[in-house]
């Protein structure tokens, strides 16, 4: 990949454009990268990979480095098209999405209680702070974070209040991009949890329980997987002292929690609508939610081995979704 990353999509091989003008996306069901094209009033669904063998592009060509970018761009966004600007993920670290002002407001809050725990626990000192959300506007607690801003800038090597206070509102932009994740993730994993979970197995026909119990394993790694992100920033905040006193490295590292939640979030989304509206008890319909989970869940938790022979095992019960 060259050092500076282009802006624009563009593809310079004419087979990119032979059929017409193709558009990128994810294919249905697999989601594999693809290459989009109209062919007599019908899409043709090509995927990258495919495309980028049958003209022998080069990987370490400027296409072959654009097809790699296409991949990374549509973790991002829907759909790409040649022309169209590249996500600015992959142009900086800026996202090419916006948090809300109750995700902002949130973030506000627990950034700030952060900063005045740190501080006052570096001082040997105990204070506490009443209320949740909206608690700075307490004016016992408007005290206390206008003391932990004076420490705070204390103990940076005596830096200025001013830069503490704008230092903390980077903090909290940042953070707003996480708790905007927090919210739909854990929504999602409590409607798993309350029903995949915690079905009885005694409600499971006995020819459905290695299904379900499968999937009930691989869904248990999956949430951990997602809790344990959640688990990194907060501790990560716990020292916030030496997230003040590094900002650069601290502004990295929330955005590539904040890319990779984004990139889950979007991945599991049909997932948490299926449980949404799956019932809490076992019949032919949640089954078929079931089966959908498996699907996704197993070449993401299982080793390749496991999951196919796990796979022809299912096809000759009930499974019949196809894995990828």
């Amino acid at each position: 990949m060259s050092q500076t990353t282009p802006q624009i999509c563009y593809l310079s091989h004419a087979g990119f454009r032979m059929l017409g003008e193709p558009v990128f996306r994810l294919s249905e069901g697999s989601r594999i990268p693809s290459m989009v094209i109209q062919l007599d009033s019908q899409e043709a669904v090509l995927p990258l990979q495919s495309v980028a063998r049958e003209f022998r592009v080069d990987p370490t060509s400027p296409d072959g480095q654009m097809l790699t970018l296409i991949e990374q761009a549509l973790e991002f966004v829907v759909s790409i098209k040649l022309g169209d600007k590249l996500p600015s993920e992959l142009n900086g670290g800026e996202a090419s999405w916006e948090p809300n002002g109750q995700d902002r407001r949130v973030a506000a809050s627990r950034v700030r209680h952060n900063l005045v725990r740190s501080v006052f626990a570096r001082l040997g000192k105990r204070v506490t702070i009443s209320g949740t959300l909206g608690w700075e506007d307490d004016p016992k607690n408007q005290e206390w974070l206008r003391q932990a801003i004076a420490g705070a800038a204390d103990q940076l090597d005596n830096m200025e209040e001013a830069e503490v206070t704008t230092r903390v509102a980077s903090i909290s932009e940042e953070m707003a991009y996480i708790e905007a994740m927090r919210r739909p993730l854990t929504r999602g994993i409590a409607n798993m949890r309350e029903k995949l979970l915690h079905i009885d197995s005694g409600e499971v026909p006995i020819s459905q329980q290695e299904t379900f119990k499968q999937v009930q394993s691989l869904a248990r790694l999956g949430i951990k997987e997602v809790m344990n992100r959640f688990d990194e920033v907060d501790v990560r905040l716990d020292d916030f002292l030496g997230v003040l006193r590094d900002i650069p490295a601290a502004i990295a590292g929330l955005r590539r929690q904040r890319d990779w939640l984004f990139r889950t979030n979007r991945a599991w989304t049909a997932v948490f609508a299926d449980w949404e509206a799956a019932p809490k008890h076992f019949n032919e319909f949640l089954l078929r939610v079931v089966e959908r989970t498996y699907v996704f869940l197993a070449p993401r938790f299982m080793s390749y081995q496991e999951w196919t022979t796990t796979e022809s095992k299912l096809k000759k019960t009930t499974l019949r979704a196809t894995a990828w």
